[in-house]
């Protein structure tokens, strides 16, 4: 893994960044390969998301990248941030390991989660969430996934709910 820094207006860091795809090309009027992104929202969800964008993958010929966006409070340095990135990396390469896939990871701290995805993420971005399931809340538009999904669709990008692949 590369560690590779970057900051925008003082409001993200990227952190960490995987060497093979961070810096892919376009040669010969090919365009980069699809990327199927998991959004890391909580372990369980990323694990439904791991698995389901690991069979849309291979049916694309495309890759899977893990993004984890780290929301770093205004008291703490914005590269201090309450977890160490090391921590996280392990925890998302043995969630990729145990979903028998393999992904990018890319760690971003920041301090505003919808602001840094509209400036990370690429157009039209293919996103695969997985959700979580709370057996007494049936209003499903209330979970904090769908919300997030329906925020992502209106930056125009392309949302897939883990459950339904």
């Amino acid at each position: 893994m590369a560690v590779a820094y970057w900051a925008t207006e003082f409001s993200l860091i990227r952190v960490l960044e995987s060497e093979e795809w961070s810096h892919v090309e376009t040669t010969h009027g090919v365009d980069r390969p699809l990327d199927v992104i998991v959004l890391h929202t909580s372990e369980s969800t990323t694990r439904k998301a791991l698995k389901a964008a690991s069979s849309l993958a291979a049916e694309l010929a495309a890759r899977v990248h893990i993004l984890a966006l780290r929301v770093v409070p205004y008291p703490l340095e914005l590269n201090a941030p309450q977890v160490p990135v090391s921590f996280t990396a392990n925890q998302l390469r043995k969630l990729a390991e145990q979903a028998g896939v393999e992904a990018a990871i890319d760690i971003v701290l920041c301090r505003d989660m919808m602001t840094t995805l509209s400036t990370v993420l690429s157009p039209q971005s293919l996103i695969v969430l997985g959700e979580s399931h709370t057996p007494w809340w049936r209003l499903g538009w209330l979970e904090r996934e769908n919300r997030l999904a329906q925020r992502l669709r209106t930056l125009g990008h392309q949302v897939v709910s883990a459950d339904l692949l």
